[in-house]
């Protein structure tokens, strides 16, 4: 068993990742990990490994929603919320009606010490229907999701929770790294452009960041899609 102070988190769920791409994970591995690396993920992830994915997801948002007419009271889900660095960074650009969700009632619990969120809960993303989720259809404005579509975490059919929570019209935006994205098994490029095809959503922007994750040694790249 894992302790707080010795857990080496990051190392820990890269492990994870790279199982993923050989045999397989599941979704009791990554709970442990993230069960014991609650306490420590931010100062790992912001401090120890630069991590820029929530301010670029953030900002990337951010310009959407101008364009789009969207004000500083809209309704934003942040899906796979963790500890709420990305909360932090909506609250940055002046966001304030901010709800968020997460498998890891650990990690809710640190977001919610932030004092930055409205409603926070326990949900499941990938699931079928997103009966898991345990959000209904059509209830917010704008989702963002970074940090979760990625190997041995969410699959492709999170996704479909995007579209499901978001408001026809609405926004959405996701990040996802290069290696989740340019793996095979991954997935995800299909299922966006599936879910073009079948109209459920249409695409705005992205935009591709070189690093990532110090010591990562590739980028990410970042979607805003629109909800039809």
């Amino acid at each position: 068993m894992h302790t707080m102070a010795t857990f080496d988190g990051y190392t820990h769920v890269d492990k994870l990742m790279e199982k993923a791409l050989k045999e397989g994970t599941t979704k009791e591995e990554l709970k442990e990990a993230y069960v014991a690396w609650s306490k420590t993920y931010e100062k790992d992830m912001c401090i120890n490994h630069s991590y820029s994915g929530p301010a670029v997801a953030a900002e990337q948002l951010a310009q959407q929603m101008k364009e789009f007419g969207y004000t500083d009271d809209t309704r934003i889900l942040d899906l796979g919320c963790g500890t709420g660095l990305v909360g932090d960074e909506l609250v940055n650009r002046g966001y304030k009606n901010i709800d968020g969700v997460d498998l890891m009632p650990e990690m809710l619990e640190v977001a919610k010490a932030k004092g930055i969120y409205g409603l926070l809960q326990q949900g499941s993303m990938g699931s079928p229907e997103c009966k898991d989720l345990g959000i209904g259809a059509n209830q917010y404005d704008v989702a963002i999701c970074v940090g979760t579509f990625t190997l041995a975490h969410v699959k492709s059919e999170g996704l479909d929770d995007l579209v499901h929570v978001v408001k026809p019209g609405g926004l959405v935006a996701f990040g996802i790294r290069e290696r989740a994205l340019d793996a095979p098994q991954s997935g995800y490029r299909e299922k966006m452009d599936q879910l073009c095809k079948e109209g459920k959503w249409k695409f705005v922007a992205k935009h591709h960041e070189a690093v990532y994750l110090t010591g990562d040694g590739a980028g990410a790249w970042y979607f805003v899609y629109q909800i039809l």
